[in-house]
């Protein structure tokens, strides 16, 4: 039997259908967790209220960082991105990092030891025990060996300022990526993992993120956990990942979607189909649940 574990969605007004989905895939498939958190902006708050449950709360920013995001003014949308002013940050930033400091003040705030981050366009498709997927006495840390290089300039960059940030020592390439769909976290080491930035940064911790701008919030993690022996010894290394992705590709129909779900492995649960593939969440609840 796991730790109690929470489930953290972090989500906004343009996956607002595939929000729905995945609330309504949890419903159907996901047990052994205390209470599924969705995380959005003040604005899009009454969109998602509907998804209020005995099980699923909706809270807004104001809640987890009050007085830490400023919204600018629609006219300053700039590829119909929300920028947002952040004190001491330098420039805006906007919802992608958002949508990162979201996951990180969720689970800091929430009352359970571990937490599934879990994508807005994800969608359980099998039963999956989710004090089960969050461990025991270990939690699970996810972790693809040795893919960062220089063929990922990104994920180079959010490498290196994790180890800036932490005041650690980067390794040469390649480099380990923690990134994926459906991520474990154990609330006390990220606590740990956050009081060590700012301590080295000497800032709040999501003015020191805003302000360097590039950054993973699971790389991030991952980082400050295996840096630190006594987190690392907390964790147990996994190499698969609990959902099948579909990163890039033409639109998938019903029964492209059908052949996704026939092609998983024993531990995967969920499939999470990239929203610019232009698959219509119509399509995948078809496929998943025999109605659009």
């Amino acid at each position: 039997m796991g730790v109690a574990v929470s489930l953290i969605t972090p989500t906004y007004r343009g996956d607002l259908e595939s929000c729905r989905l995945l609330c309504d895939s949890i419903d159907a498939f996901a047990t052994g967790y205390d209470k599924h958190y969705l995380v959005v902006a003040d604005a899009d708050l009454p969109l998602f209220q509907s998804f209020r449950s005995p099980k699923r709360d909706v809270l807004p920013d104001s809640v987890l960082l009050p007085g830490a995001l400023h919204p600018l003014p629609t006219f300053l949308k700039w590829k119909n991105r929300q920028y947002y002013w952040v004190s001491g940050a330098g420039l805006p930033v906007y919802g992608w990092h958002i949508q990162q400091l979201r996951k990180i003040a969720m689970t800091l705030s929430q009352p359970c030891p571990r937490v599934i981050c879990i994508d807005s366009d994800n969608c359980f498709v099998r039963p999956f025990d989710a004090a089960k997927a969050a461990g025991d006495f270990r939690s699970p840390l996810y972790l693809d060996r040795g893919v960062i290089t220089s063929k990922l300039p990104n994920h180079v960059l959010w490498q290196k300022n994790a180890y800036h940030m932490l005041g650690r020592q980067e390794p040469p390439l390649p480099g380990d990526d923690y990134i994926g769909q459906m991520i474990v976290w154990d609330r006390e080491s990220l606590q740990q993992v956050v009081e060590r930035l700012e301590s080295v940064t000497g800032r709040a911790w999501w003015k020191a993120l805003c302000r360097v701008r590039h950054f993973s919030e699971y790389i991030f993690y991952g980082v400050g956990v295996m840096t630190q022996a006594s987190l690392r010894e907390r964790h147990e290394l996994v190499e698969h990942s609990m959902c099948a992705t579909y990163w890039s590709g033409p639109s998938l129909d019903t029964d492209g979607i059908r052949n996704l779900i026939a092609g998983l492995d024993e531990t995967q649960y969920a499939i999470a189909i990239q929203s610019h593939t232009a698959t219509s969440p119509a399509a995948i609840r078809e496929a998943v649940f025999g109605v659009s």
